[in-house]
């Protein structure tokens, strides 16, 4: 399935050609699931590492993401257990609000749909994992971004992930949707007129505290 990301990066480099704003996030997350609960009634919590990239107007961002568990969600099934792990390629859309987007604190909205590579392995078999075909799932967000040092930023998101498993290897369907918690470090590059503006505005500050 990474071949099948690479049109994604491919697509935000040739964006990037004219855009006004470049922006990248690599995050630590907390994800928590909420399976199905007639099959997985328990909730389970791991973590995993992702990154972000993403080009477009100084507002609104179209970009490409890459996720992997570091740890797996382990559940109670039948008489023994089942783990987890997936990795996670997605396209997603990214809107933050605020006056100058890539200086200043502002909510950001966030859209996008992926591919779930997703294995399980069971407690009776420990040396055997299965492989799920690729599950297509979206998801849907919100977060806050905070100014650090220019051209950095700390990225505060919740993102819930939505999909559904088909039957395998003697696990019915069922929805395996998730929460995901990450706090992220963001780089801002702003190009063209509008980081004419953005100079400007700093000089002004700066003009201004000087006085």
């Amino acid at each position: 399935m990474k071949k099948a990301f690479l049109p994604i990066f491919f697509f935000v480099s040739f964006l990037s050609l004219q855009a006004q704003q470049l922006y990248l996030e690599g995050y630590p997350a907390l994800l928590r699931t909420t399976y199905e609960k007639d099959i997985f009634p328990d909730k389970k919590n791991y973590l995993a590492l992702g990154a972000k990239l993403a080009v477009g107007s100084d507002h609104f961002q179209v970009g490409g993401e890459y996720r992997s568990d570091l740890t797996a969600a382990k559940l109670p099934f039948g008489n023994t257990s089942s783990s987890f792990k997936e990795t996670y390629y997605g396209g997603f859309l990214r809107y933050k609000i605020a006056r100058y987007p890539a200086m200043r604190f502002g909510l950001v909205l966030k859209a996008g749909a992926g591919v779930h590579d997703q294995s399980v392995e069971f407690a009776s078999q420990p040396n055997i994992r299965y492989n799920y075909d690729p599950i297509v799932g979206g998801q849907a967000g919100a977060g806050i971004s905070i100014p650090l040092t220019r051209p950095f930023m700390l990225e505060l998101g919740y993102t819930y992930h939505f999909l559904k498993r088909p039957e395998f290897h003697g696990i019915d369907p069922h929805f395996a949707s998730y929460h995901l918690f990450s706090a992220g470090l963001s780089l801002n590059f702003v190009f063209g007129k509008r980081k004419q503006e953005y100079d400007q505005l700093r000089q002004n500050r700066r003009f201004r505290n000087r006085n």
